[in-house]
């Protein structure tokens, strides 16, 4: 595994002296669902198409895991329904692009275009339940011992917009309402691999969110009322890794600063520690990086506003023993931020700031997709 070596200095701008918290993972977590060698199959219309989510889920896994080796296929096509469309009927479509892969995970994100555009709702659903019993059917036979993830579909956008089909979100909640029906019934006729994931409330909640507290953004997390964008599938591929059980951790280190100790550490290896007339410096490796979220995409800060992502992002850096004021954080000569002893001692989390690290992340999964771990050299 490559990694790259990187030099951080806490500097004080009052007395020197800093604290930076890591919180550490969740005990009693369950093990990441994904394993060493498996092939993932994202299954799905034109949102699936658009290879964000797909390709989010993708980075989450090389950043967090870069020890795994594990492929992803998108099998989107945009149009299709649970019954297929011009890239063939469902029958082709599984035989075409998922059979002949041999998956050990496949997800299933459709409903968009089930639901008629507004034109005899009652029938279109009917026929989505019916089409998504059928295409479940086909992928079980497909696949036999596959886990198969049924995704509540994303809503179409009457929050932030306007309406082109008027009453089409209530139909497409009706739809995301089936789906989980539908995974209830798999699982108490025995499927033990059905999987309910919700793409539906976690982009509901956040448009909501966002319509209140930056109105003029909010139309731009779903520009088409269909489609979302970055933002939003930023939200979806959480919600997946989530319910997947990711590691929310990246790193946790916690200094003391009167010691001049090492006081605890997890997913990280610290050496050189020591005093400088300015405060501490450090080399610091992880095991992982942190999401390589864009920091100068401007809706990168809505999308920590309005969603949870930072739950699953967390690179921690906690410093004990500070005295009052104001302190510089420097990572390869560049500066990371600046924060208070109480922001310090309280735990600040360096994976919702631009820093080199999350640049190193961004190149790394750019366009290879080889995740590498994290050097850090850090100083006070």
């Amino acid at each position: 595994m490559n990694s790259r070596t990187a030099q951080v200095f806490f500097k004080s701008l009052l007395p020197w002296s800093a604290v930076i918290l890591l919180a550490g993972p969740c005990t009693g977590q369950p093990p990441f669902a994904l394993h060493d060698g498996d092939t993932v199959v994202f299954y799905g219309d034109s949102i699936t198409a658009q290879r964000l989510y797909t390709r989010f889920v993708e980075d989450f896994v090389l950043t967090r895991y870069p020890q795994l080796d594990v492929r992803f296929v998108n099998a989107g096509v945009p149009g299709d329904t649970v019954s297929g469309g011009y890239a063939g009927t469902m029958a082709e479509r599984v035989q075409r692009d998922v059979a002949p892969l041999h998956p050990t995970v496949i997800t299933v994100m459709l409903g968009m275009n089930d639901g008629g555009w507004g034109y005899d709702a009652e029938k279109s659903e009917e026929t989505f339940q019916q089409g998504y019993v059928a295409l479940i059917a086909a992928l079980r036979k497909a696949a036999p011992e596959a886990e198969i993830v049924l995704i509540r579909p994303t809503p179409y956008d009457e929050i932030t917009h306007g309406t082109e089909f008027p009453g089409y979100a209530k139909t497409i909640d009706k739809l995301a309402g089936d789906v989980s029906t539908i995974a209830a019934q798999l699982k108490d006729a025995g499927d033990k691999k059905i999987q309910l994931v919700d793409f539906h409330d976690p982009l509901v909640d956040s448009l909501e969110r966002a319509k209140a507290k930056f109105p003029e953004l909010a139309p731009l997390i779903v520009p088409d009322r269909i489609h979302p964008s970055a933002t939003g599938h930023w939200i979806m591929a959480a919600a997946l890794l989530s319910a997947w059980h990711v590691d929310p951790l990246v790193s946790r280190l916690e200094l003391n600063v009167a010691e001049g100790d090492i006081v605890a550490k997890e997913k990280t290896t610290a050496t050189g520690l020591s005093k400088t007339p300015s405060g501490l410096k450090w080399t610091q490796t992880d095991d992982a990086l942190p999401l390589p979220l864009d920091f100068n995409d401007a809706m990168t800060p809505l999308l920590l506003a309005i969603s949870d992502i930072a739950s699953v992002d967390r690179e921690i850096l906690q410093v004990d023993g500070l005295a009052a004021g104001q302190y510089r954080l420097l990572i390869d000569g560049n500066v990371a931020g600046e924060y208070s002893r109480d922001e310090l001692q309280h735990g600040v989390n360096l994976a919702l700031t631009k820093t080199p690290i999350v640049e190193q992340a961004r190149e790394s999964t750019e366009p290879k997709r080889s995740a590498r771990c994290s050097t850090t050299r850090a100083s006070f």
